[in-house]
């Protein structure tokens, strides 16, 4: 899972604060001199982003017995530390903790780990509610050189978006730790490489073009390291194969020609991205067995081979390798050297997808917009207005477009004859959203013919099974309704009884089912039932969006609940709108559910007829 995308939804605005504070750890990372101040800087910052108070890094010391930190690490950065945890308490701090322990022990060999505290459970004071903490090891290849924390009351804190952030920056962390070791241990001999590090830092920053930054980064390894030849190789569609990505040396350009070698136990590079360790063959015709090499591969004349493995999030991506035409041997500030690049590599490549991965995510959100926009211009843009009667419609899509749609609309022939539609498809999403606009327009086109409610269904049946080529069906209610006498014919596919309220009565009533879902069998049998809406009476269309929308402990909203509402809102007002009626449902729907997610549409129809007012003189 990438830092992007998690569970939680993120808005645009949200993705460019990430990316924007990314760029500013980044940038303390790789420009400061002082790696203390670096680690501080960009400690604040990522708590600040993941919404957190707390934090603190370690870094392996092995001189260190007599600091406070644990035995075999130094505090190298601390951010807000409650008081019982404060520096000047030996307490805290002149002990080892289980993520040292797991540490020291090779055990925390994830990309994080989510830990109980034992630190803050063996101190005594002012914790300030700090239990728990989510640990990542600073990295470099596999080379660990200390641990980053990030504490908090309980794990909820500790959201997969708020995982993938720790994990990245502590690799950056890990990167910036292993170049400052780096440029300490070749500050005399190799001071070439240090400004070609640096370089290669502002290159990570400056170049957009992943192809560029590769070419440049393969340009610079043969040259820093004198070697003959450099390649990045990466996975591909094709999972048994590696594919070279960037080159530099090489008599046949493999990128130009596409070649590509097995991934498998038979190429170094194979064997590396198993293993994930650092391959050293100092002359290819002493090794035994051999490795795979081809016809394009042979005429090279290598005779050395160095290669890394690329990482990201713990999973090999490619490897970087340097070839020479004669025997080599390979130091260690070579290896150390390789794996610095190899970890630039890979955060580029994971930064580059990252960004291709938030392009891809505003083009659907564009996308699903104006599909949204499109859905919500097919259904009626206000209600009714006729006198003697009232409408009110609610439309809430789980998804940012549903399978849900309500019409009404005049029909042809006698004045005053409506027709009234309430559906819900079996789908959710953008195949239900585009199944509702078959569904929609086929029984408008086949009222709007005069057929009765039974016919509509029914032909609805016939051109829905014919036309659709997928497993989706729907309920529908679709009602005649004449607005002059308050007669109501209605035909109901298997969609929730609506419910008529009786004003007289001052009871509800159903209106059944009459016939199975519509698009699940070719040929069915619809009747039709009349009903009288005298003045007073209230019908309640609804989907089971809203019967079943649930709450935290997963109760039901329900029927009864629904009732009750209605009934409450009447006995106060015996004259309450069918605005009043909508909003009284919607709003206990939304009360009921609280900030529990919601997987199914909801939407509601109310139709009431108005009762007549006799003046008193």
């Amino acid at each position: 899972m990438s830092v992007l995308e998690s569970k939680e939804m993120l808005t645009e605005p949200d993705l460019l604060d990430d990316l924007r504070t990314l760029n500013e750890i980044s940038l303390a990372l790789n420009q400061s001199a002082d790696v203390r101040n670096a680690l501080d800087k960009s400690l604040s910052l990522l708590v600040e982003l993941m919404g957190l108070h707390t934090g603190w890094i370690f870094v392996i010391d092995p001189v260190a017995s007599d600091r406070w930190g644990g035995r075999g690490f130094r505090l190298a950065a601390h951010l807000n530390l409650p008081p019982a945890m404060s520096v000047t308490r030996p307490e805290a701090w002149d002990k080892s903790c289980d993520c040292q322990t797991l540490c020291l022990e090779g055990m925390m060999t994830g990309a994080y780990n989510e830990i109980r505290c034992s630190r803050l459970g063996s101190v005594t004071g002012d914790r300030q509610g700090l239990a728990v903490h989510a640990s990542t090891p600073l990295r470099s290849g596999e080379r660990v050189l200390g641990i980053l924390n990030v504490a908090a009351p309980d794990w909820t804190h500790f959201t997969q978006r708020n995982l993938s952030l720790l994990t990245l920056v502590g690799n950056q962390m890990g990167v910036a730790l292993e170049r400052a070791l780096l440029f300490d241990t070749l500050q005399e001999q190799r001071i070439h490489e240090q400004a070609a590090l640096l370089d290669l830092s502002q290159q990570l920053l400056s170049r957009r073009d992943l192809d560029d930054l590769m070419t440049f980064i393969v340009d610079e390894v043969r040259t820093q390291l004198k070697a003959d030849a450099c390649a990045v190789l990466l996975t591909g569609l094709d999972a048994d194969y590696l594919y070279f990505r960037a080159a530099s040396g090489w008599s046949n350009n493999p990128v130009e020609s596409a070649y590509r070698v097995p991934a498998d136990e038979s190429t170094g590079s194979g064997q590396v991205m198993r293993t994930q360790q650092v391959l050293l063959i100092e002359d290819l015709q002493a090794q035994d067995p051999p490795l795979w090499t081809s016809d394009w591969l042979a005429s090279e004349n290598y005779r050395a081979v160095a290669i890394v493995p690329l990482i990201a999030e713990g999973q090999s991506i490619g490897t970087l390798v340097i070839d020479s035409r004669e025997p080599r041997t390979f130091s260690e500030s070579d290896v150390r050297f390789l794996r610095l690049m190899a970890n630039q590599v890979a955060l580029a490549l994971e930064k580059a997808r990252l960004h291709q991965e938030e392009l891809q995510r505003e083009s659907i959100e564009k996308e699903l917009d104006v599909a949204r926009q499109i859905q919500m211009s097919m259904l009626p843009a206000t209600a009714p207005q006729i006198e003697g009667w009232e409408f009110a419609t609610h439309f809430e899509a789980a998804r940012q477009v549903g399978g849900d749609f309500y019409d009404f609309f005049p029909l042809p022939g006698e004045p005053g004859r409506w027709g009234v539609v309430i559906a819900d498809v079996s789908d959710k999403g953008v195949p239900a959203a585009l199944f509702m606009a078959l569904s929609r327009t086929t029984i408008r086109n086949i009222a709007l013919r005069g057929r009765a409610p039974a016919e509509v269904l029914s032909w609805a049946n016939r051109y829905i099974q014919e036309d659709s080529q997928s497993d989706m069906f729907l309920s529908a209610f679709y009602a005649e309704l004449n607005v002059h006498t308050g007669n109501l014919l209605y035909a109901n596919a298997g969609h929730n009884p609506p419910l008529i309220w009786r004003a007289a009565e001052r009871e509800f009533h159903e209106l059944p089912a009459s016939c199975p879902l519509l698009g699940v069998f070719s040929d069915i049998e619809v009747t039709a039932t009349n009903v009288e809406l005298l003045p007073g009476d209230i019908i309640i269309l609804y989907t089971d969006g809203v019967s079943e929308a649930v709450n935290g402990t997963f109760d039901e909203f329900g029927l009864p609940r629904l009732k009750t509402i209605v009934r409450d809102l009447l006995t106060a007002d015996p004259q309450a709108s069918a605005e009043v009626i909508r909003a009284g449902i919607a709003g206990g729907v939304i009360e009921f559910t609280d900030d529990t997610i919601q997987y199914d549409d909801m939407t509601l129809l109310i139709v009431k007829r108005k009762e007549v007012v006799h003046d008193i003189q």
